[in-house]
């Protein structure tokens, strides 16, 4: 009640009324951000300055941008006409807000309203009773989802009154002043530190006095950095916890330095029970550190302490050149590792019910049997090429994708979620799916009880396709390296060997049918089966618990039970389903049965899912291992530091070795090698020895850095374990997908020397 008067007043004070309505003179529906000039004062005093405001109001979704665009973007510009004798001052900027644009773009702006702030003095020979017209044409870049440049000539008309002038527009100056970051200033409870070394900027800020820092991932504490002509400046990466942040920014030349240089920006942090403050920063750069500073693109002599980036290096790993390596070498790679993805657990539940199917099949007729196992094949073979297809238009759009890419969609792994919940309904024998041909897709279950020829072969059609769907999140033995090769050439070998993999995930069932006289080794069909029918939907709900476990680490907690709700109208549809929708049914009774499970599922839907999906942004910043997140955490016994390309680059200029682990939460692969190899005591206590740094680089969520360093390791997907050896960060050792103890013990002895 007391929000919504409060609201009301602002909404009917007059400074609100004149801020919205009467500043903007007439509507500009050209561009989406209109555009006022103002004063803080009603009249001009001679010779006394007073403050000129911009004031630019956006359409919903739209923004502008600060003194530094960021990675995309350009400030707003002011090019002032003033009568002779007028002095017009520097821009005072409020704070910015950080944002993530699509294609993982870094910028700093203003959305719905800001006002940009500067100082005018007159000349004291005006004369009073005389009245003056300031003038200014103004431009900027106004972006939503595409961006368009904007540009206005805005004026004001103001009496010269020899007395103390009447403020003007008060509220309206005051809320954007406060805005306005002053120089940092220190106290009691904080102190900055900031040192110039390893070609980047280091701030430390620390609390003290019983104040501790509130940390946010990808919010604060963090740096806004000003824009140096002579410099790229990368992004602020932050390792941060209650008592102290450490923030990077690394540093590259657009040509070679050879003067002293200051980088300026505003410094953003809030201590706990506090305001959020913002301070701005001065911090010099000598000589002596410019020229030791690395030309942007080039990647100076064979390590890092030389120059460059990690993405600029050229690396000599240990491990078989796979640039030597044929393209035949390559899809004997694709079929062997798709041979095992039979047996990895992704796969396992599908697979499984595809051999009960085959023991069913056992007393059919040859013919039947062999076109039951091709179409079962030909799932595989389709699936598999549209996702090759998929993936060609993604790179062919200028993106970086890997196996397993869908499983970062959010949606995706809901959609997984119904599709192996309803498939175990099915199997405990809620409902059976009896449609059309055509809807005969969905229909998994039937596999199990067929009715007719063409549903029979439908049915194993759909079989391989959804046997495929849960294989992408398992990487087998060797299929890293034949994908990780896939992945960065032309269209016709990512087809290639996406079919090959088809093919050696295929290879079993189309042996075994191909000669039907073989299943006569497989158990008679008999009673057991009912029971092994149902043993098998518990093997479906263990992989939608998973799958449930895999959103839980991508959007929280209350995603999970957002979900569960849906899928609780789900099961009420597929009882709906096995109960009135039978094939006694009355065709009427039939299909409004199919009616009401349809409006369910729809209602289910939008009641829970889409406020999910809405807030995926907000629910998404609980990301464990981003780039700024606090001190290490202890997963298993091991101390895993944060992940950032900029920490990964300042830890092997430390001369640390580095164990970086590429790992996803839908990773079952992963998980195993967590499980069991990297908890091993052993490798605990190398891996939390002196001088070893252990990182995390998860994967579970779409992260732009990490595809990319993948497809530097020529790999497309995860795990993936690398090893930088201390001192010589350009000769990675890397370890196979499937690593053991042994493994990874000699690993870090040859990287370590002892």
């Amino acid at each position: 009640m007391i929000v919504s008067t409060l609201l009301i007043l602002m909404l009917l004070s007059p400074s609100f009324v004149t801020a919205q309505t009467q500043l903007f003179k007439a509507a500009d529906t050209k561009h989406h951000t209109q555009v006022a000039l103002i004063a803080d004062v009603r009249s001009i005093q001679p010779g006394v300055s007073f403050t000129a405001g911009i004031l630019m109001k956006m359409d919903e979704g739209w923004h502008t941008y600060w003194k530094n665009g960021g990675e995309s973007g350009l400030p707003t510009e002011i090019k002032w006409a003033l009568p002779d004798g007028f002095a017009a001052g520097e821009i005072e900027w409020p704070l910015p807000h950080k944002y993530n644009e699509s294609g993982d773009v870094l910028t700093y702006g203003y959305a719905d309203e800001n006002m940009l702030l500067v100082q005018i003095t007159p000349p004291r020979s005006l004369k009073s009773g005389s009245s003056v017209t300031l003038k200014a044409d103004v431009s900027w870049l106004e972006c939503e989802k595409l961006c368009i440049p904007g540009d206005a000539k805005i004026e004001m008309t103001l009496p010269v009154a020899d007395r103390v002038p009447e403020k003007a527009h008060a509220e309206l100056f005051e809320k954007f002043r406060s805005q306005v970051p002053q120089p940092f200033s220190p106290g009691p409870d904080l102190s900055l530190k900031t040192e110039t070394k390893n070609r980047e900027v280091v701030l430390t800020l620390e609390a003290s006095g019983g104040k501790s820092l509130l940390v946010k991932p990808g919010e604060i504490p963090d740096f806004f950095p000003e824009i140096v002509d002579e410099l790229s400046l990368g992004r602020t990466s932050v390792v941060a916890d209650g008592r102290r942040a450490v923030l990077r920014i690394p540093l590259s030349a657009y040509e070679k330095v050879d003067e002293a240089l200051t980088l300026k920006g505003v410094l953003v942090y809030q201590l706990q029970g506090e305001e959020l403050r913002s301070g701005t920063v001065e911090i010099p750069l000598p000589k002596e550190f410019t020229s030791t500073i690395p030309i942007e693109g080039e990647s100076g002599s064979s390590t890092l302490q030389s120059g460059g980036g990690l993405f600029d290096q050229t690396f000599t790993t240990i491990e078989t050149a796979q640039s030597e390596q044929s393209l035949v070498l390559f899809i004997l790679f694709a079929i062997i590792g798709g041979l095992l993805l039979n047996v990895m657990p992704c796969v396992l539940p599908v697979i499984g019910l595809k051999i009960f199917g085959l023991v069913k099949m056992s007393g059919d007729e040859p013919v039947r049997v062999k076109k039951l196992g091709w179409f079962f094949s030909f799932g595989i073979l389709g699936s598999f090429l549209v996702l090759a297809l998929l993936v060609i238009f993604l790179k062919t759009a200028g993106e970086h994708v890997g196996w397993g890419f869908q499983f970062q969609e959010p949606l995706f792994v809901i959609g997984m979620s119904t599709v192996v919940f309803a498939f175990g309904l099915s199997l405990f024998g809620v409902f059976e799916i009896s449609l059309p041909f055509m809807l005969a897709f969905v229909g998994l279950g039937s596999a199990l009880e067929k009715r007719d020829k063409d549903k029979g072969y439908v049915a194993s059609f759909s079989e391989g396709v959804f046997a495929t769907v849960l294989a992408t999140p398992c990487t087998a033995p060797f299929l890293g390296s034949a994908m990780g090769f896939a992945f960065s050439q032309p269209a016709y070998i990512i087809l290639l060997l996406f079919a090959s993999v088809a093919f050696g995930m295929s290879l079993p069932y189309l042996i075994l049918t191909a000669k039907p006289k073989w299943m006569r080794f497989l158990p008679k069909p008999g009673e057991w089966m009912v029971t092994a029918k149902q043993f098998m939907g518990f093997l479906m709900m263990g992989t939608m618990v998973w799958l449930l476990q895999v959103l839980g680490s991508q959007l929280g907690m209350e995603a999970v039970i957002w979900t569960a709700a849906f899928l609780l109208f789900v099961a009420l549809a597929c009882w709906i389903l096995g109960r009135f929708a039978t094939l006694t049914a009355s065709r009427t009774k039939y299909f409004s049965s199919w009616g009401v499970a349809i409006l369910l599922v729809i209602a289910g839907y939008k009641l829970f899912i889409g406020d999910v999906l809405e807030a995926r942004d907000v629910l998404a910043q609980s990301d464990s291992y981003s780039s700024t997140t606090s001190s290490p955490q202890n997963v298993a016994g091991v101390a895993w530091h944060p992940f950032s390309v900029e920490s990964l680059e300042s830890h092997l200029r430390d001369n640390k070795t580095v164990f970086l682990d590429f790992t996803a939460e839908w990773c079952l692969t992963c998980k195993v090698n967590e499980k069991t190899v990297l908890a091993d005591k052993a490798v605990v206590e190398r891996l939390n020895g002196d001088n070893i740094i252990s990182m995390k680089a998860d994967w579970t969520n779409r992260n732009e850095s990490i595809t990319r360093l993948l497809q530097k390791f020529g790999r497309s997907g995860v795990p993936l374990y690398v090893i930088f050896p201390a001192g010589r960060p350009n000769e990675p050792i890397v370890l196979p997908e499937v690593i053991t103890t042994g493994i990874v013990l000699d690993a870090l002895a040859k990287a370590t020397g002892t």
